[in-house]
């Protein structure tokens, strides 16, 4: 990036009252923040009241999709780790005398 892309960037950037609270302090700050952590952003708009609307709008919209990804991710998750409760469920297990004796 060069020197006139940074001047920009920073122009682009709007004015934001003292009390205005970044993300980078949410993430340093409080214990298991991060960037792909839906709670993060829902601090960040609890910390700054002050945004503008199309702002929030746009962090709201972050949220959810943040949310739906995590919801995923937890669905594959308990499925993964019931696996072996549906494979009972079809398989009747037939007790470990059983399995003795067929291994003698």
């Amino acid at each position: 990036m060069n020197d006139m892309d940074m001047i920009k960037n920073a122009l682009n950037e709007p004015e934001r009252p003292l009390e205005h609270v970044t993300l980078e302090q949410i993430i340093g700050e409080v214990p298991n923040m991060a960037l792909d952590c839906p709670a993060t952003y829902a601090l960040y708009l609890h910390y700054n009241p002050h945004l503008e609307k199309d702002e929030v709008a746009d962090i709201e919209r972050l949220i959810e999709r943040l949310r739906t990804q995590r919801t995923r991710a937890n669905d594959r998750n308990i499925e993964y780790l019931t696996r072996h409760e549906r494979r009972e469920k079809d398989e009747p297990n037939d007790g470990l005398k059983d399995v003795i004796e067929r291994e003698i």
